[in-house]
């Protein structure tokens, strides 16, 4: 008892099986195409996080260099506070001078 060469028993396993595997052959498709959104996403995640590093190395650079900018200018005020300093002894030394001179 055939139909077109199957047997009953191929024919009632084929029917049994193949809406499993056509719902395996589906499963199969969609895991294959998620994994493809994964992966693309990751890269676009490696991509960003390597960006991201980028501009935190290239901050730290400037942060050193800012450092770097900011003790000299500490020095160039401790320098030129030095220099007030200098500058207002001259100054009373110039007004004791006038004064003397205005007095005589």
């Amino acid at each position: 008892m055939s139909v077109e060469g199957l047997h009953a028993i191929e024919l009632a396993a084929h029917t049994l099986l193949s809406g499993s595997l056509d719902n395996l052959n589906e499963n199969f498709d969609s895991l294959n195409q998620s994994q493809v959104i994964i992966l693309t996403r990751l890269k676009i995640i490696e991509k960003r996080l390597s960006d991201y590093k980028q501009i935190l190395e290239d901050n730290n650079i400037n942060e050193r260099e800012l450092s770097d900018r900011f003790t000299k200018i500490k020095e160039l005020r401790k320098r030129l506070d030095v220099c007030i300093k200098t500058l207002e002894r001259v100054e009373q030394r110039v007004d004791r001078m006038n004064t003397k001179l205005d007095s005589n």
